[in-house]
């Protein structure tokens, strides 16, 4: 005679499969440190490309497709960094060659620099300490310059990192103007530190018993 096998009680089945599918989602969470730019990152904060996934944010890629093109990405600050930690690395090979904008969650400015040393414009972590919060970083050709209702957020062609000194330092981000010079590298690479996504994933949908295709043999 034969002894029927044991069914598996319903609940812990559930507990395992919820289980496995979390652990997968927070595995790949852990992967997923990049993010390359999805069709064209628009120029102003309400345009900007929102970058989406879990845990830290280290890499940012993208291509500025035209002399004018400019790429805004929103990003997140979880905590306060260390005065003098590097934020924001672009990749560099030319004094001329594409700058790098931090702009907090309202648009105002907060650091850039045109400097192109050992190989990145770096942003640094000010003195003063940054908000936890949201942030957007730009990318625009040398000699494209953000503007406020004021006028250009930050004097032209200065060097090192600065916070904003232009005219129109007080306002927020409203367009770009200037001459670009379109000198390499293109396509970009941002190095991000202190950083996460701006927002996380949107949870997909669960599978079914159908899909599981769960089967108990006598």
């Amino acid at each position: 005679m034969n002894t029927p096998t044991a069914v598996p009680h319903l609940p812990r089945l559930l507990m395992f499969v919820a289980a496995v599918l979390l652990a997968s989602v927070a595995a790949s969470g852990v992967r997923a440190q990049t993010w390359n730019e999805s069709g064209d990152a628009g120029a102003l904060v309400a345009t900007a490309q929102v970058t989406v996934g879990t845990g830290a944010l280290t890499t940012i890629n993208g291509d500025l497709a035209s002399p004018t093109d400019v790429d805004l990405y929103c990003i997140r600050m979880p905590s306060v960094p260390p005065a003098g930690t590097p934020l924001v690395q672009l990749q560099c090979a030319v004094q001329l060659g594409p700058n790098v904008w931090l702009f907090d969650a309202a648009g105002q400015g907060v650091a850039t620099n045109s400097t192109c040393s050992g190989g990145s414009k770096t942003i640094l972590a000010p003195g003063i300490s940054l908000a936890p919060g949201t942030y957007y970083v730009a990318v625009s050709y040398s000699g494209l310059d953000p503007q406020s209702a004021g006028g250009a957020i930050w004097a032209p062609a200065l060097p090192g990192q600065r916070a904003p000194d232009g005219p129109g330092a007080a306002g927020t981000l409203t367009g770009w103007a200037g001459s670009p010079t379109v000198q390499p590298i293109n396509p970009y690479q941002i190095a991000l530190t202190f950083m996460t996504y701006c927002d996380a994933p949107t949870p997909t949908a669960r599978p079914t018993w159908g899909s599981l295709k769960i089967r108990y043999k006598d």
